[in-house]
């Protein structure tokens, strides 16, 4: 299979990349491919008796059916909404790059492999590194997702810039839209259509009428 690794990225926190991520993982097992995802860390969980449960990765779990174990898809979790290096700091852990890796490479075996960072591209996601280092390491063609909005094409550009740098294969570009009220004239699908040969995906992240989009989406996937 071509590209059974792919890394879920962002230019930014809050784009909506666990959206994308569902609706991947749900629509690569409604073709009959066995999935697993993985989110190395996540940063503010909620705490239940004495267990921390991640929202994202909680997401993840329930699109799989529970058949991997949530501590599996998400070894790492830390209580504060903060980098995750920074939380790994403030407990007074030693985590690194290797030991996403490591937790990543125990997963069973499967036809595609759906990784999720925590922000963007330079986003501090352990010791000595940021979530392009993890990319790298796991040698995942990548599917960058930026948030809808004004200043968008030059995060979409710097990241596009950042990833060619690295030698990482981008997938597609999803300029997923979360805010209904968009200003008047705007039009970044357009624009960031007409500077990039990568291809563009948009996504109403508030619509259900997003099937033939995600349908291209994975067809880039499995090609």
């Amino acid at each position: 299979m071509k590209n059974n690794k792919i890394f879920i990225s962002g230019t930014n926190t809050e784009v909506g990349k666990t959206f994308i991520t569902v609706n991947i993982i749900k629509l690569l097992q409604s073709k009959g491919y066995l999935v697993n995802p993985y989110k190395p860390v996540e940063t503010g969980c909620k705490k239940r008796l004495s267990r921390l449960v991640p929202s994202d990765s909680s997401l993840f779990h329930k699109a799989i059916e529970e058949r991997v174990s949530l501590d599996k898809i998400n070894p790492y979790r830390f209580i504060q909404p903060i980098s995750p290096a920074t939380a790994i700091k403030l407990s007074n852990k030693r985590i690194t790059i290797s030991n996403y890796l490591s937790k990543f490479k125990s997963l069973p075996r499967c036809d595609f492999s759906v990784i999720e960072g925590a922000g963007g591209l330079f986003s501090p996601l352990a010791l000595d590194g940021f979530n392009i280092d993890l990319i790298k390491k796991i040698k995942a063609p990548t599917i960058l997702v930026a948030k809808d909005e004004i200043g968008v094409i030059n995060n979409v550009m710097l990241s596009l810039n950042i990833l060619r740098q690295y030698k990482i294969k981008v997938l597609a570009v999803i300029l997923n839209r979360i805010d209904k009220v968009q200003p008047t004239g705007m039009n970044n699908y357009k624009e960031i259509g007409a500077l990039v040969k990568t291809p563009l995906i948009q996504i109403l992240n508030k619509s259900r009428n997003n099937q033939k989009e995600f349908k291209k989406l994975i067809k880039l996937i499995t090609d």
